[in-house]
């Protein structure tokens, strides 16, 4: 089976990791092409040290030239299924997909749906993209509860598969992670990771660290990321007279060092799909606190693996963060309980067994039903 990944970019990202864990944990009789749309990177090359065969565009700067040449690579490489990812993805991976008449056409939902989203005339595009398509993935629950309802004429090709992340074998102890990162062994640490953007929210996160600040002489907070709000952070920062108590780590390509290093992790989201990062902490066994936004929910368990808090409020999240970091006992056994949920929902493997399963069922369902016809 001759699977192609179509996606905007091969950066970093939440997206763009999935697809290097598809490529990775792929069965033996599938062949994995990834096409990236306008840019490269450490995920592309990931891809294609895990045996990917790897396209990265051309700046096509009309669509029609972009569309021509991916139908071109799916012709080559005789593709059996195509998955699209997000809206650039799917728009590019569909559409040529139909085009070069690839027998199984999926797109995969990694946000859930909310006002704005894309462009004015992606709504209709959207609809034909549906239209057109076999299934569409939503990579949570919340994330097909949002986009099913707008097209009740195909509710049945929406399903969930939750993302899903390797095992490390590589992680640092708590000892050696704080030392790398230059922090005292008795602090109690809270870790944030995300890009700087409105989504993420960090500036809550900044409001409710102010009052831990104030009851938990030794709280620390860690801000891993870079983004375009960097700077009104650093100010908010400044306003709250933090100081050395919160830390801009800037972007990390050792997030498990930095998972080892915490004692609590934070997702303060205004939005979210399903969060990379969040599964990475639980991974890492550590107590979670998280909006509820999402698949937020579906990932940590509240009051068991961490805690869930709404959306925008630094009270909320304030006493979340006052009560784990002041219990280092509680806060392990929440860890503990989030890296065994981790395991039993949220590993690559399952994602990707659920996902090829998939790929095959419709796949055959095309052939026989293909085959039907002619003998008809």
């Amino acid at each position: 089976m001759r699977v192609m990944h179509v996606i905007e970019a091969m950066h970093q990202g939440g997206a763009e990791s999935l697809v290097v864990e598809h490529v990775r944990r792929a069965a033996p009789d599938v062949e994995s092409v990834v096409v990236a749309l306008n840019r490269g990177g450490p995920s592309l090359e990931a891809a294609r040290a895990a045996g990917a065969t790897c396209h990265l565009l051309d700046k096509h700067g009309a669509r029609w030239q972009g569309l021509r040449q991916v139908a071109r690579l799916m012709r080559d490489h005789r593709i059996d299924v195509v998955n699209g990812h997000n809206p650039t993805g799917a728009l590019y991976g569909t559409l040529a997909g139909t085009w070069s008449g690839v027998p199984v056409r999926i797109r995969t939902e990694h946000s859930i749906h909310y006002p704005g989203r894309g462009s004015r005339a992606y709504a209709p595009v959207e609809a034909l993209l549906t239209l057109l398509g076999d299934r569409v993935i939503c990579v949570c629950e919340a994330a097909r509860a949002s986009h099913a309802p707008r097209f009740p004429w195909a509710r049945s090709r929406f399903l969930a598969i939750a993302n899903g992340i390797s095992e490390t074998t590589d992680a640092p102890d708590r000892a050696s992670a704080r030392a790398t990162l230059g922090l005292p062994a008795t602090a109690r640490v809270a870790l944030t990771v995300g890009s700087l953007t409105p989504q993420k929210s960090q500036d809550v996160l900044l409001q409710a660290f102010a009052d831990v600040a104030r009851t938990t002489p030794d709280a620390l907070l860690l801000i891993a990321g870079e983004g375009r709000l960097e700077p009104r952070l650093r100010e908010l920062h400044a306003a709250l007279a933090l100081g050395d108590r919160v830390r801009f780590l800037g972007a990390r390509t050792d997030v498990p060092v930095l998972m080892a290093a915490c004692d609590v992790f934070v997702l303060s989201s205004s939005r979210e799909g399903l969060s990379i990062t969040l599964l990475e902490a639980m991974r890492a066994s550590r107590a979670c606190i998280a909006t509820d936004v999402g698949g937020n929910r579906e990932a940590v368990a509240d009051g068991e693996t961490g805690r869930i808090v709404p959306v925008g409020d630094p009270a909320a999240l304030a006493h979340a963060l006052q009560d784990l970091l002041a219990e280092p006992s509680a806060s392990t056994m929440a860890g503990a309980r989030g890296e065994a949920r981790f395991r039993e929902r949220f590993t690559a493997t399952r994602m990707v067994a659920q996902t090829e399963a998939l790929y095959r069922e419709v796949l055959a369902s095309k052939r026989g039903g293909a085959a039907a016809h002619a003998r008809s």
